[in-house]
Order: structure tokens, then sequence, then C-alpha cells
């Protein structure tokens, strides 16, 4: 018997990134229902950005903070430059965004814990003083990784190329499925996690939550919910989580 066999489970990533996720998941025997909790909406790049993708081999690094940040990064640099810049250290905070990255060609740095204290752990990063880098984030990110790198001498550019809304559908989508028997969901960011308790209000408690960073887990706990740290947000790494959830809580 497969080993999610029974077990319903809502997939909230956004839309046109969750089909990987819901093949696994029904490979694996659970029935998958979608809640998209995030929007993507691009942003358009300012002319100063363009001026600072021109000067993109000054820099000593380029992080990628997010899978949707790899993604519509290098869109971005591919308007400027035929080919990365040879030898620029590329660093992503986990294994889906490495993917993204590692399938245009490029080598990745990744820190063991994924997240921005990962990265700024990484001993490449200590001894920064001089040094410049960009980030690639959404809009609103967490400026920890920024000021632990200019806190250490560093000076730290930042390129905002998309914003994170809760998509207008997604109140009367839970209400559909809120009578159904779905127990577990997956969130994959602090903001899907926050328009998750949003949008289920007093029921957001009654599911289990698979979450994918310690950050995530430090707000699933202060929620009160029950909740099951993954690995890392990649395909393999939540299949993982939800099992050893199901093997854990008998769900």
């Amino acid at each position: 018997m497969a080993a999610l066999t029974g077990l319903h489970v809502l997939n909230t990533r956004p839309v046109g990134q969750g089909e990987a996720l819901d093949a696994a998941l029904r490979a694996a025997g659970a029935q998958v229902s979608r809640l998209p909790l995030i929007a993507i909406e691009p942003l358009s790049p300012a002319s100063a950005d363009e001026r600072l993708l021109l000067d993109l081999d000054r820099y000593d690094g380029v992080f990628f903070v997010s899978a949707n940040a790899a993604r519509l990064g290098l869109n971005a640099v591919a308007g400027c430059w035929p080919q990365w810049p040879h030898r620029l250290p590329v660093y992503a905070v986990g294994q889906g965004t490495a993917s993204v990255l590692e399938q245009d060609g490029l080598t990745v740095t990744l820190p063991e814990r994924a997240d921005s204290e990962g990265l700024i752990a990484l001993p490449a990063l200590q001894a920064v003083s001089g040094q410049r880098f960009l980030l690639f984030r959404g809009q609103g990110g967490r400026e920890l990784l920024r000021e632990t790198l200019q806190a250490r001498g560093a000076s730290v550019t930042v390129i905002e190329l998309y914003r994170r809304d809760l998509p207008v559908a997604a109140a009367s989508q839970w209400q559909a499925l809120s009578a159904s028997d779905v127990s577990v969901v997956i969130l994959t960011s602090p903001d899907a996690l926050r328009h998750w308790q949003q949008v289920a209000g007093d029921e957001a408690g009654r599911l289990h939550w698979v979450v994918v960073s310690p950050r995530m887990h430090e707000m699933a706990v202060q929620a009160g919910a029950r909740v099951m740290l993954a690995p890392g947000a990649d395909t393999q790494s939540l299949l993982l989580a939800v099992q050893q959830l199901r093997e854990a809580l008998a769900i």
C-alpha cells in the first residue's frame, strides 16, 4: 500500500509552481487539493536596477533568496548579459532555489540550513569587509542577510523583483474545502503561512502544518499549530516531511 493512502493534503504553492509536488504526493497515495495562497506579481525593473545589472561583474557575489527570485533574476540578467559573468559566486537559500539556477548552468553555494540564518553562517561570508553583493528578492523581504553582511563591512544592493499577494479567490476556495477531510497543509513561505491564518481563521489549527524553515516552525508554534519541519522546500523534502508526519501521528 502506498505510504500516504487515505491522507488528504492541501498544497498551497502558487499557480504554476505546485504541479511536481501534486504528482509526488499522488504517486505516494495521497489525495491532493490545491489552495494557492501566494500570487506572484512581477515588478517592472527600474532604470536604476538595469544600471546595477550592467555592473554585475563588479560584485563579489549574488544572492537569490527564493525560487521566484531566481527565475525573475535570471530573466533580468539575461536582458543585460549574454551569459553569467565568469567566476561570479552565486548563493541560494535552499535546494529549490538552487535547482532553478543550476538548470541555467550556474554553480551554486548552498547553506546547510535553508534560510537567511544559514546563509550568513557560511564560512565564505564571515570576512567580507569591503566586498560588494547583489541580493535578488521579493518586495518587503527579510533584512537579516543584508544587515548582517553590512555589519561585517560589506556593501549589499537589493533588487526587488516581485510582490507576493493573497489571491482573491483563496477565501472562497477554502470555504469549498473546509468541510472536507483535508488534514495536512503545506506552507512554503512566511507569507503563505500568514495568508493561511487569514483565510482559514479559527480553522487553521485544525490541520497539521508542514513548513520549510526554522523561522516558519517558530511562527507555527507561536500560533499553536501542530507542525512538521521539512528539510527544505523542494518536492522530495516536502514529500519526506508529509510521510514522517503520517508515521509520527498515525493520521
